[in-house]
C-alpha cells in the first residue's frame, strides 16, 4: 500500500472532506431498478461509504474497499446492522476478490485496468455501474490531472463484451449546482457465453 497515498486520503477525510456527501450517487439511484434484489456487491474506492450504505439498506451485502482508514471508519460508524464488510486496500496495487459479485460499482476512481481484471468476477447477469470524470476542455468540476479522467469511448471499450444498458458521455449538473463532464455506464455481463 502506498503510505503516502494513504496519509493523503486519511488527512483529507480527517479534515472533513466530503462530510456533506451523505446521499448516494444520483446515477446509482437512477439505476436502482437494474440492481439485484439480493446478493453481493463490490464498491470500489468507496470513501466513507455513501453508496455502500445505500446498497446495504436495499438489502444487499457489500464489500466496500478504500485506501483510507479514516474514511472507512466514518462509514463503519454509520453502518450498524448493515451487511457491509469494510476493506482497506490500495486499489492502485490491485484487488483480488474472494467472491464473485452480483454487481460492481465504481464511482469517480479511475483504474480501467483493474476494472477489466474484475469483470470475470461478475456473476453471469451481474451488473457493472461506472461513473467517471470525462476529459474536457470546458470549465467543469473534478480533477485537473487528466490521469484521473477517462476519454470518450473508454467505458464503451470496457463493456465491449457486455450488454450495455446505459452509456452517457457529456455534461451533468451536480446536486450542488456545479457542472461536471462525466462518463456513465450501466452494463450487464451476459448470462451465457457469447459465440
Amino acid at each position: 500500500m502506498s503510505a503516502a497515498d494513504q496519509r493523503k486520503w486519511d488527512a483529507r477525510y480527517a479534515d472533513g472532506a466530503y462530510e456533506e456527501r451523505v446521499h448516494p450517487s444520483r446515477f446509482l439511484v437512477e439505476c436502482g431498478a437494474l440492481l439485484p434484489d439480493r446478493g453481493l456487491v463490490l464498491d470500489l474506492a468507496c470513501g466513507a461509504g455513501r453508496n455502500a450504505l445505500y446498497l446495504a439498506r436495499r438489502g444487499l451485502t457489500v464489500d466496500a474497499v478504500d485506501i483510507s482508514e479514516v474514511a472507512l471508519a466514518r462509514g463503519c460508524r454509520e453502518s450498524a446492522g448493515l451487511a457491509i464488510r469494510w476493506l482497506q486496500r490500495d486499489l492502485d496495487e490491485g484487488f483480488t476478490p474472494r467472491h464473485r459479485y452480483d454487481a460492481i460499482v465504481n464511482f469517480r476512481y479511475v483504474n480501467l485496468p483493474l476494472l477489466r481484471l474484475l469483470l470475470p468476477w461478475l456473476r453471469p447477469g451481474g451488473l457493472l455501474l461506472v461513473e467517471q470524470h470525462l476529459l474536457s476542455e470546458a470549465e467543469v468540476v473534478g480533477p485537473r490531472n487528466p490521469a484521473f479522467r477517462v476519454a470518450e469511448g473508454d467505458l464503451s471499450a470496457l463493456a465491449a463484451n457486455m450488454c450495455v444498458l446505459h452509456l452517457q458521455e457529456g455534461f451533468v449538473d451536480e446536486p450542488d449546482g456545479t457542472r461536471a463532464a462525466l462518463a456513465r455506464l450501466a452494463a450487464r455481463r451476459h448470462s451465457e457465453p457469447q459465440a
